[in-house]
């Protein structure tokens, strides 16, 4: 069963990362799945709305109060897609984008205290090891998608 030992302890760490992160988000008066929304958009650009949702994999009903949050902050804007008159896509603002530069470097500051904490050779391993990792479930997802 060392499958299911690997996932648990995936799940462990990410668990432990997000609560050792997450009085960053709440010093900026952001929740995780605020966050989320905002790096989302950040990373890509514009994104339609439902493109967006299914990303994050909020649910539509919760997704909707969180965008208004963001928005009201001045944070997101909604804006007519131009390829679809009734498309509407949401992008950042100067706002977001000074926003997360500020946390950019209080995450930065406060993973380098973490993983700097490990040997060299053990975070060298870790950084192959996931990045092998991802290359086959991407691969995996390409493969399906291609399927169906």
């Amino acid at each position: 069963m060392q499958e299911i030992q690997l996932l648990e302890l995936f799940s462990r760490v990410y668990r432990r990362l997000g609560r050792r992160l997450a009085p960053l988000f709440h010093a900026e008066g952001l929740s995780g799945t605020e966050i989320l929304v905002l790096w989302k958009v950040q990373k890509r650009g514009s994104l339609r709305v439902t493109e967006l949702a299914g990303h994050t994999g909020i649910p539509p009903s919760t997704f909707t109060g969180v965008l208004d949050r963001l928005v009201a902050r001045g944070l997101l804007e909604r804006v007519p897609d131009p390829g679809d008159r009734r498309g509407i896509l949401v992008r950042g603002t100067p706002a977001l984008a000074e926003l997360m530069d500020r946390l950019a470097a209080a995450l930065e500051g406060e993973l380098r205290r973490i993983f700097n904490a490990l040997p060299e050779d053990c975070r060298r391993r870790l950084v192959a090891d996931l990045e092998a990792l991802n290359q086959y479930l991407e691969r995996e997802e390409g493969e399906s998608h291609g399927r169906a």
